[in-house]
């Protein structure tokens, strides 16, 4: 942040609100209006697809674009934050959301759904590290450890909150009402932070950016994006995936090299040239994309082989949600005790447990055990996640904090948009490979299909049915089970990517502690300062 967030005499006194109030709630509405439209987008895409008769492909294109965008805005805030200033830069993405969110409710059609979340991705993207720093320094000395319970009830919060309403829309069958909640969250942003945000701000000296840079990073969001919208649908050797990945990877050299170089980076990667932050990195990255497998993989598995009724899985949101309250409060009272690393580790188990239990899961497991399972997914990775920024941030020169920051952040969100096509088409290529495997398997002159044959007819005659009636059902119950154990089958594999992501997160919390707990985030007065204050009071 080059521009303090500094009031006045005048503005303070007529501000009565306490400055840290007004950023935490312009900081929660804006960036969380995004995350809650991310999370409710997975839950509801049958009902869009329903409403505005989509195929099942297309329903990827908006939630793959929107990522990217929000990853190409990352790096590029700070940059237009030093030029424009914290609250012209604030009220005016916060505006351009609001036209995102307003396009997303009036849409008739997949091009301006597209559009909108386009328009809503980049705009959170570049509002993202415009506010969050801010945020950070808003929080007065003695009680800056709140602002972990205001980030992750918020943001995390934020993104619960949008999977427990995205089941809520599904059982009400409607959907455009979610954008109308982020249309409400961008107008109660503009009006606060139109007079609550600071017109006076401190500014100080920068050398200019490095333009080459933002060209590269520019090029390289823009050709994966070819690649990402048709990898599910046509494959790695598609003419227009890999010849679009090659060139990708070409300019993603490219942009680390002239970043490496430039005086002021874009994304300065040698900030985390150290021990410490770059094992609270690995921490935050790991623990994104944990938590990317872990919803995909289980609300499939809920929708496909549970078959829940609706109001189950908002319960089931609910409880991701508590998990992640309980980790806000012991966070804001451990973190400086312990440190980012010692608290990983308890979020990596958490998640590794998980993970363990998901491997085998299967129709018998009980509601009340995933409830508890997803409580302690919500948990462990909002733990790990916010350990690892804020460990990382925190890390070494105090200076060269909100350049670790955009670091961490620009290749967190870049690996995140980039892993949700991929793991889309891990699924659909799995599920197949799976299927024809059973379908072999259960070929009409084996023993297997005959016993499978003999076992399901058998249960459908004692069920009532005619012995001709239940041969013909027993075929087409053993078609489904074939199809649900193929799926269940992909889960499995997916969840055993989510153990190996929650291992590699227990090794660099591990790291983390074998670093040193870090700076605490409450910093205690220096001896000179006591002694003042204590002449003072003599006086």
């Amino acid at each position: 942040m080059s521009q303090q967030v500094n009031t006045s005499a005048s503005e303070s006194e007529k501000v009565a609100v306490p400055p840290y109030l007004i950023i935490s709630i312009l900081t929660i509405f804006a960036i969380g209006s995004q995350y809650f439209s991310n999370l409710s987008y997975i839950l509801n895409q049958g009902v869009i697809q329903n409403g505005l008769q989509l195929g099942t492909s297309s329903l990827l294109l908006p939630s793959t674009l929107s990522n990217l965008g929000f990853a190409f805005g990352v790096p590029i805030g700070p940059v237009l934050t030093r030029k424009f200033g914290l609250r012209k830069n604030y009220l005016l993405f916060t505006f351009i959301f609001l036209i995102g969110s307003i396009m997303a409710v009036l849409t008739e059609d997949l091009l301006f759904l597209i559009i909108g979340r386009v328009v809503q991705g980049i705009s959170a993207g570049f509002l993202f590290l415009t506010i969050l720093p801010a945020s950070l320094k808003s929080f007065p000395n003695k009680i800056r450890n709140t602002f972990l319970l205001m980030i992750i009830t918020g943001l995390f919060g934020a993104s619960a909150l949008g999977a427990l309403f995205g089941a809520v829309s599904l059982q009400a069958d409607a959907w455009r009402w979610l954008f109308v909640l982020n249309v409400i969250a961008s107008v109660l942003c503009l009006l606060v932070g139109f007079f609550g945000l600071p017109k006076l701000e401190q500014k100080e000296e920068h050398l200019p950016q490095d333009k080459t840079g933002i060209f590269l990073w520019t090029a390289l969001l823009a050709v994966l994006a070819v690649p990402l919208c048709n990898l599910v649908d046509k494959g790695f050797s598609s003419i227009y995936v890999w010849p679009f990945l090659l060139a990708a990877f070409i300019l993603m050299c490219l942009f680390i090299v002239v970043d490496r170089k430039a005086e002021t980076p874009l994304v300065p990667f040698r900030t985390l040239k150290a021990s410490k932050p770059i094992s609270g990195t690995i921490m935050a990255i790991a623990s994104h994309l944990a938590l990317v497998f872990a919803i995909a993989g289980i609300n499939g598995f809920l929708r496909n082989n549970l078959d829940l009724p609706f109001v189950y899985l908002s319960h089931f949101y609910f409880w991701f949600f508590v998990g992640i309250v309980v980790t806000a409060v012991l966070k804001t009272v451990l973190y400086d005790k312990l440190g980012a690393g010692i608290l990983g580790i308890i979020g990596s188990i958490a998640v590794i447990y998980v993970s363990i239990q998901w491997r085998t899961i299967d129709s018998a497991t009980s509601l009340h055990e995933l409830y508890f399972q997803v409580a302690c997914l919500g948990a462990g990775v909002s733990m790990v996640l916010v350990g690892g920024a804020l460990g990382t941030a925190l890390a070494g020169d105090i200076h060269q904090a909100s350049m670790r920051s955009v670091t961490l952040h620009s290749m967190r969100n870049f690996a995140g948009a980039i892993v949700s096509p991929l793991l889309a088409w891990f699924l659909t290529k799995q599920n197949a490979v799976n299927y024809e495997m059973i379908r072999w398997s259960l070929q009409s002159d084996s023993s297997e299909f005959k016993l499978e044959m003999a076992n399901w007819t058998r249960r459908l005659m004692g069920q009532g049915n005619s012995v001709a009636d239940a041969k013909s059902l027993a075929s087409y119950e053993l078609v489904v089970h074939a199809k649900k154990s193929a799926i269940l089958g992909a889960y499995h594999q997916l969840f055993t990517i989510l153990l190996v992501l929650g291992v590699i997160m227990l090794l660099s919390s591990i790291g983390k502690v074998a670093t040193g707990k870090g700076r605490s985030l409450v910093q205690k007065p220096s001896k000179e300062a006591v002694n003042h204050k204590a002449e003072n009071i003599r006086v």
